[in-house]
């Protein structure tokens, strides 16, 4: 998962303009969400299935129902769950270091518990108030996830953080405590220190440091909290343990360490019960003592009754039960499958109870912290400015937004789009009035001050918006800008509100900006889905007879907002409860102009009569029958579809009976210019021995969104003395073909495949013993995977120059008959050989996603496809010098207060300082456990892509070998050895 270096730094500027304490409800959305959901799932089911051991605790019948379109589930049979009761009283767990510097981590649990001398005999950190931090001294350097620090901030809130203090009072959640900086959490809570006298208090020494609190509340609105001793502990070789006393009862907090700025993937585990692994990133248990609803729970009792056939659930409950804490409202995605908008792929929808079809699952919490009126104006968010549909509509977006950003021109790492959770537009963004937050920002001109003004907010789905949801295409979207250098009085967190005044500097962001950041919307506008079904739930006490009147209001008047209003008549909502009619079609798919596929309509359950079907093809691109029948007793039918001319077909199924859903699909009708064929598998076999190749080739027609074509013919032609069968073949329903190929007695031979009336769309394919093969492309000083921007790289392979002999030069060679290509530019060399290619990326190196190709002196190509990020750190074995002299610090050891240098690369863009380039970024080099700050860190002198990073040897190490890498914005270099004397 990428990086989000700015959070740390946004965390550290948590003054927002004009919300008080506790005041504001906010979207309990984060990136964690749907891992976080299905984990609390999970630990339901546990407790349940221990529960349900009891002979007293059986299942109740369910009453679920439906009241007109509104789904009633009740709560019982684990829908309402205290979610994951804490369960570490009287332990110790303990977090492990298992590689070196701390990089990684295991953790125990053992029975030993809370220090009470410990903490008696540390010292009260003085007026430590509510949501307040202060900054320790570490009388160590401790190493935490490969990084070492000297200092560390104590929360209020439980935790402790490195590099900057957490004093927000927004929800004390896994996202927050993922997102934001490094962080140790022995339970991250919202508590209170200001109601106790010296509740938080310090221990340290030369062997530990140990922070405790003592009864210390959780934060109460009247009277006092629930009480929380525990403690956590620091020892100099970067182990962690947290001590809990008896009677520990949080009704919300995560247990933890995180490598903060959401690097790598977070495990959410058991402690209690799950073994350890070893962990390089966040590691965590989300605990909660009040009661809460499953929502996949919820989902799964929902598909009991009802079919697969919506794409969003939208939970309402009427039994006063938050979302989350602190939150109106939250959205957890199940499925997410375009890419271009921020967010991966993924699949959980078989675990929420959906075969295909779901999408998200929306809890909007407690129906009546909502107005019965859907205009006015929610009370938790009446500063921002949100009502009953403006909050459904921004969920609803979560889907898709907000997590596409440029970076920061100073700090490629950064998103300064983006603001609270990660997942919402910055205040400081002028986000033109989104639902997702951020406001319209009225720009007064370089010569006003305060130059800028907030004026609207929440009304809608920005153009921008539209274009991440698939709604617009970029043609259609307007340039917009953000804020820098705005005071400290202004937080990017802060939730939108209008009528701030502010300073600042404009930077300008297209939509071309995103797209260079994140690549292109696929599926793009002309394809991608724009109908959703929305199935509303209200969760009910066993047994009663809910009023749904409020809630069926909000569902009516939803499908005119969500169409006229939100997404400005680009898309629609349909908010009734049908039975499924799928077609297969949904949501898009592709036909070659004057071919055929072949389609179905299916039902979950066969019909008890004839069901009649109308089709419409309204702009007249592609013909479907007029009118289908699936017959009594049969749960489906087969069609075919044709292609009549280029352009986009918007597909409608229409069922005789109103109580199925009306299907849907889009139709992208392609001519050869459109078309491409791609290889699945099969491409660059080197041949070891006669007869047909070991793997068949697979070959898939697609389109630029990456569409099936079904029903399209393949022609295959072998080159000389080869042969290929079949010779042609028809594209099945995923638009692939499955061929096998016996190669002829030349080195090299090609298979030609082209679509059969349209020979435009091509592709050749190599096999043979001199095929050139891409293996891995790596760092050339680490031989890590990857690329980065400004580095040299290898890459490694069979038959890359072609069978030429090796070439060399320094510092490298235009390329000539051997060449390696970077999204069709080339690349200067610095070696070529049938092996092994070394070759640098230039800093203007656009990031992201791109093909890295390498041309033979024949022509013949391999490919394969890189990230390339902005830093990559890499040492060069025997790359570490004496200062000035070209003497190994391995073979001729180094004492206190010596210079080295160290060469490198991959170290990120530089910057020009006098007569040199410094790096932007600045290493923290370790020698052994200890931290050095460079006194020089760049390219070095008249070189490009090698780097140069000077260090002094500091006093107090070990004699004998010590290792020596270096870390760059939380990204690790390879490890290298020195001799210390």
């Amino acid at each position: 998962m990428r990086r989000f270096g700015p959070l740390s730094l946004i965390f550290a500027c948590l003054v927002a303009p004009a919300f008080a304490r506790h005041d504001v409800s906010f979207c309990g959305t984060t990136r964690e969400t749907p891992n976080e959901t299905l984990f609390l799932h999970r630990q339901a089911v546990r407790a349940r299935a221990a529960r349900l051991l009891k002979p007293m605790a059986a299942a109740t019948p369910s009453a679920n129902r439906d009241i007109g379109n509104i789904a009633i589930i009740e709560d019982g049979n684990g829908v309402v769950e205290r979610m994951n009761q804490f369960n570490l009283d009287n332990s110790t767990l303990t977090f492990t270091p298992s590689a070196p510097n701390a990089a990684q981590y295991r953790y125990s649990v053992a029975q030993q518990g809370y220090d009470p001398a410990a903490a008696s005999q540390g010292t009260p950190l003085a007026a430590l108030d509510d949501d307040d931090t202060r900054l320790v001294s570490l009388p160590f350097a401790f190493p935490f996830f490969g990084v070492n620090y000297n200092q560390v901030y104590v929360n209020s809130d439980g935790n402790l953080t490195f590099t900057v203090g957490d004093f927000a009072s927004t929800d004390r959640s896994l996202g927050r405590m993922t997102a934001g900086p490094p962080r140790i959490s022995p339970l991250f809570d919202d508590l209170n220190p200001a109601q106790t006298a010296g509740g938080v208090r310090v221990l340290a020494d030369s062997t530990r440091l140990v922070v405790s609190w003592v009864n210390v509340p959780e934060y109460a609105q009247s009277g006092t909290g629930l009480l929380q001793t525990f403690q956590v502990t620091l020892y100099p070789d970067g182990r962690v343990q947290f001590s809990y006393a008896a009677g520990i009862s949080p009704s919300s907090a995560v247990v933890g360490i995180a490598p903060g700025n959401l690097q790598g993937s977070t495990t959410l585990v058991d402690f209690s019960t799950d073994p350890s692994g070893n962990y390089s990133a966040a590691v965590a248990e989300r605990f909660g003592n009040t009661l809460a609803i499953d929502i996949v729970t919820v989902a799964q009792q929902f598909y009991q009754t009802h079919e697969d056939a919506y794409d969003y659930l939208v939970i309402y409950n009427n039994e006063g039960i938050q979302s989350m804490p602190g939150a109106v409202a939250y959205e957890s995605t199940v499925r997410s499958s375009g890419t271009g908008y921020g967010y991966p792929v993924q699949d959980a929808g078989q675990q929420y109870g959906s075969a295909s079809r779901l999408q998200s699952v929306i809890n909007m919490g407690q129906l009546d912290e909502y107005p019965v009126d859907p205009t006015q104006l929610v009370p938790l968010r009446a500063s921002v400015g949100d009502t009953p549909l403006t909050i459904l509509g921004h969920e609803a977006g979560h889907l898709f937004l907000a997590l596409a950003s440029v970076t920061d021109p100073n700090d490629p790492t950064s998103q300064p789009m983006l603001g609270y959770g990660g997942v919402h537009w910055s205040f400081v963004y002028d986000s033109e009035a989104s639902l997702l937050e951020g406001e319209r920002i009225a720009d007064k001109g370089a010569g006003v001050s305060p130059r800028f003004l907030t004026t609207d907010t929440v009304q809608g789905y920005s153009p921008l918006d539209q274009y991440l949801m698939g709604f617009l295409p970029p043609a259609q979207v307007p340039d917009t800008f953000y804020v820098t250098n705005y005071p400290a009085s202004i937080s990017p967190l802060s939730h939108p509100l209008s009528g701030v005044p502010f300073d600042g500097a404009r930077q300008n962001v297209s939509v071309n900006d995103i797209i260079q950041v994140e690549g292109r919307r696929t599926p793009d506008s002309t394809v991608a889905q724009r109908r959703f079904r929305f199935a509303f739930i209200l969760v009910a006490p066993q047994g009663s007879q809910p009023d749904v009147t409020q809630i069926d209001t909000y569902r009516q008047l939803f499908e005119p907002f969500y169409d006229q209003v939100a997404s400005s008549g680009n898309a629609v909502a349909d908010t009734t409860l049908k039975r499924s009619m799928k077609l297969s079609l949904f949501p898009n798919a592709g036909v070659v102009v004057g071919g055929t596929g072949t389609a179905t309509l299916t039902l979950s359950a066969p019909p008890a009569s004839d069901l009649t079907v109308q089709f419409q093809a309204p702009n007249g691109n592609a013909q479907l029958p007029a009118l289908l029948k699936i017959p009594a007793g049969s749960p489906g039918v087969k069609f075919t579809f044709t292609g009549r001319k280029a352009g986009v077909e918007e597909v409608l199924a229409t069922p005789g009976d109103p109580s199925y859903e009306t299907a849907f699909a889009r139709v992208q009708v392609a001519d050869a210019s459109m078309l491409k064929l791609v290889a699945v598998s099969g491409d660059h076999q080197v041949a070891t021995s006669a007869g047909a190749l070991p793997a068949p080739i697979v070959v898939r027609l697609t389109d630029v969104n990456n569409l099936p074509y079904p029903g399209a013919q393949i022609v295959a032609t072998a080159s000389t003395g080869g042969k290929v069968t079949p010779a042609a073949a028809t594209t099945d329903a995923q638009g692939q073909v499955s061929f096998t190929w016996t190669l002829g007695a030349a080195a090299s031979n090609q298979l030609q495949l082209a679509v059969g009336g349209a020979p435009a769309a091509s592709l050749t394919l190599s096999a043979g013993s001199a095929v050139p093969v891409v293996t891995a492309v790596v760092n050339a000083a680490s031989s890590l995977n990857g690329v980065a921007a400004g580095a040299f790289e290898t890459i490694y392979g069979v038959n890359l120059a072609g069978g030429q002999p090796p070439r060399a030069s320094s510092p490298w060679f235009t390329p000539s008959n051997v060449q390696v290509l970077l999204n069709g530019s080339a690349l200067a060399l610095l070696y070529v050989s049938d092996t092994q290619i070394n070759f640098y990326v230039p800093q203007s190196a656009p990031q992201g996603t791109a093909t890295l190709a390498v041309v033979t002196p024949s022509g013949a190509k391999a490919t394969d496809t890189v990230n390339v990020v902005p830093v990559q750190p890499g040492i060069f074995s025997g790359g570490v010098l004496h200062a000035g002299t070209g003497v190994s610090a391995l073979t001729t050891p180094v004492h206190a207060g010596d210079y080295i240098e160290i060469y490198c690369t991959g170290l990120g863009p530089t910057q020009p300082v006098g007569n040199f380039q410094e790096t932007a970024l600045t290493p923290i080099v370790f020698i052994g456990a200890t931290p050095v700050q460079p006194v020089y860190s760049g390219l070095s002198p008249g070189s490009v892509g090698l780097y140069q990073v000077n260090v002094q040897v500091p006093a107090g190490l070990a004699p004998g070998i010590e290792p020596l890498l270096m870390s760059v914005d939380l990204a690790h270099s390879n490890q290298v050895n020195i001799a210390v004397q």
